[in-house]
């Protein structure tokens, strides 16, 4: 019974090893004046997102988000179904957008530079300032071996007005 329970115990321990991602938050680059995007860089890939610097409350307006492949080699990506997670924060900080994320996983095999993109509709009900940034997470398998990224973009600001 006793060697069971140890045998559980490693079990367990060996099972729920954690994963350390490589996170990265880099600068960004300047905007036009119809939008603004901004460029995060990890190793063989960036993100780039990019949106209007001005809406209207109620009005519908787009996020785009980029995952740039740099390196010609192929590689294999697995990601979530959508890869990049769209953030919208009021003056407070306090996140105002929410939606499902479904867990269902897609593999992708990339050769050469390649671009994966996602776009995210959202109106907004209040006049002012809110903070946006895209988040893609994902895995990158290679010679078996799987390495986790997680790149967000630099936060940017759009302009809410009545």
């Amino acid at each position: 019974m006793k060697k069971c329970m140890v045998a559980i115990v490693i079990f367990i321990l060996l099972g729920c090893q954690t994963l350390q991602p490589d996170q990265s938050i880099a600068s960004g680059t300047g905007g036009t004046a119809s939008s603004t995007m901004t460029k995060s860089k990890q190793g063989d890939f960036s993100a780039v997102l990019s949106l209007p610097q001005k809406a209207k409350v109620y009005e519908v307006f787009t996020m785009k988000a980029e995952l740039k492949k740099q390196t010609t080699q192929k590689i294999t990506i697995q990601s979530r179904q959508k890869m990049f997670t769209f953030l919208i924060k009021d003056r407070s900080g306090k996140q105002i957008n929410s939606y499902a994320i479904k867990d269902s996983g897609l593999a992708r095999v990339i050769s050469g530079k390649a671009v994966i993109p996602e776009s995210y509709e959202y109106k907004i009900k209040k006049p002012g300032i809110y903070e946006v940034s895209a988040i893609a997470e994902f895995s990158v398998i290679e010679n078996g071996k799987s390495k986790d990224f997680i790149i967000e973009t630099e936060p940017k600001k759009i302009e809410i007005a009545p």
